[in-house]
């Protein structure tokens, strides 16, 4: 909950920096930022941002409230559900995940400048305090969706401009992570596409196994190909998973538990390929964008990812398979408002269409709910 209590006036923060032996240029430097800068914000014509405000008051031993007096933010108290470590100055999501407020990290630059819900001031085990620049309504209206499909962002967009009250954040995941993390309630949504190697199946029987009994549902977002992507033109003339194995060629490669890693380990396996003679195997990036990018910057000349990513970056592409991209997500946030919204969306010809042209998804079975409890 927002704090609203009664704060004392701003401490002159000049006063403070000299009696910390402090100079203006010293404090600047400290604090990443021009010692005309300071000299601003000390004379009163600057109110520094967030992060600037942290860092001064880091440095000088005091809270952001006492040197800048009482701030249009709220400060809350949040759940820290990311696996890396929280730290002062982090930009996160923020959203409420069974009845709960959960932060997460959100970098900045995620192959794009991403808006963040807020920034962290401080941590005491797994409890955070946040610097909020988004309203409590905001907050609740906020989805958490994690997967590895760039395209969320166009049904963030579809929303956004039908005026929808409903806030995406997509967070790039492998569909294992992003399951673990729906699962552990960090997340309200996992974009998954995982193949059943057996039945051939997408996500029902994979989801169901590691759910450990919580009733999922699945809504299709789109189906996509799967294969290689190469530089443009495809100079070395692959077409198929064997030729991964050519002396000299550098892959780059996704991360455990991610669709595209899985589907490289079972081709290699089903071939009899040691992944070890793989130049490249190793070197492991954490999105389908990021593939595309390491092959573009002719750091690799070739990988497993999807064809919207290689057709972003103007690559070559071998199709190898299709593949369906569902969201799983727990059976009783099926009646919240922002979850219908969003489905409301996936459901609509309009959005259907801007799939299928932007990304050459096939977007027949977008919005249909493809397994649920019984």
């Amino acid at each position: 909950m927002a704090e609203n209590r009664a704060v004392a006036p701003p401490l002159d923060l000049k006063r403070v920096r000299l009696d910390r032996g402090l100079s203006q240029t010293e404090l600047a430097r400290r604090a990443g930022i021009s010692r005309q800068a300071l000299n601003a914000i000390e004379t009163g014509v600057y109110q520094p941002g967030v992060q600037v405000a942290i860092k001064l008051a880091r440095e000088l031993g005091e809270s952001v409230e006492r040197l800048f007096g009482s701030r249009d933010e709220p400060t809350l108290a949040a759940a820290w559900a990311d696996d890396d470590a929280a730290r002062a100055g982090t930009h996160v999501a923020l959203a409420r995940v069974g009845g709960r407020l959960i932060a997460l990290n959100q970098p900045p630059v995620d192959l794009r400048i991403a808006p963040a819900a807020g920034v962290l001031e401080s941590a005491h085990g797994r409890r955070v305090t946040v610097s909020a620049l988004r309203t409590p309504e905001e907050i609740d209206s906020t989805l958490l969706i994690a997967g590895c499909d760039p395209a969320v962002t166009i049904l963030a967009d579809w929303l956004r401009r039908h005026r929808t009250p409903v806030t995406i954040v997509a967070l790039t995941r492998s569909s294992r992570a992003a399951l673990a993390a729906m699962l552990k309630g960090r997340v309200h949504i996992a974009g998954v596409h995982l193949r059943d190697p057996k039945s051939g199946a997408y996500n029902d029987s994979t989801a169901l196994r590691v759910s450990g009994g919580s009733k999922l549902v699945l809504i299709n977002f789109a189906r996509w190909e799967l294969g290689i992507a190469t530089a443009p033109g495809n100079p070395m003339g692959l077409s198929r998973w064997q030729d991964l194995a050519r002396p000299g060629l550098r892959i780059v490669n996704r991360e455990p538990g991610a669709g595209a890693r899985i589907a490289l380990d079972e081709a290699l396996a089903e071939h009899g390929i040691d992944a070890a003679a793989i130049s490249g195997y190793t070197r492991e990036v954490r999105g389908h964008l990021e593939v595309a990018g390491a092959i573009a910057a002719r750091e690799a000349d070739c990988g497993v990812t999807i064809r919207v990513a290689a057709e972003a970056y103007g690559l070559g592409f071998i199709a190898l398979r299709e593949e369906r991209y569902d969201l799983a997500m727990p059976e009783p946030i099926l009646d919240s408002p922002p979850v219908r919204m969003m489905i409301d969306a996936l459901n609509s010809d309009r959005l259907r269409t801007e799939l299928a042209a932007l990304c050459a998804y096939d977007t027949s079975q977008t919005g249909q709910v493809m397994a649920r409890p019984s």
